[in-house]
């Protein structure tokens, strides 16, 4: 999995690329945390991710609760059809702030 980033004043957008499953959980997990540190809103482009596991999910779970407690949001953005039919069966679309 490849991740990047772009940065503004008001939040932060981390592009995921390929497959975030129990291998490639670890690194979004450590990029993630440098992230919260910087009290920012989140916005995660999931337009060239592949397949999420349930280890990926718990990574978002984690992460969005954290900024909540600060105040700040996480969004997911444009969630292909498979990876949407996963957040689907999980229930994950009702947890997670989704918009398309």
């Amino acid at each position: 999995m490849n991740i990047s980033r772009n940065e503004t004043d008001e939040k932060i957008t981390i592009f995921l690329e390929g497959r975030l499953d129990k291998l490639s959980s670890p690194v979004l997990e450590e990029a993630m945390k440098k992230e919260l540190e910087k009290k920012k809103d989140i916005v995660i482009d999931f337009k060239n991710l592949e397949y999420i596991s349930s280890a990926g999910l718990r990574i978002l779970i984690a992460n969005e609760k954290e900024l909540k407690a600060i105040g700040k949001t996480m969004e997911i953005i444009n969630v292909n059809a498979d990876v949407m039919s996963i957040l689907n069966v999980t229930g994950f679309i009702y947890i997670l702030n989704i918009k398309g």
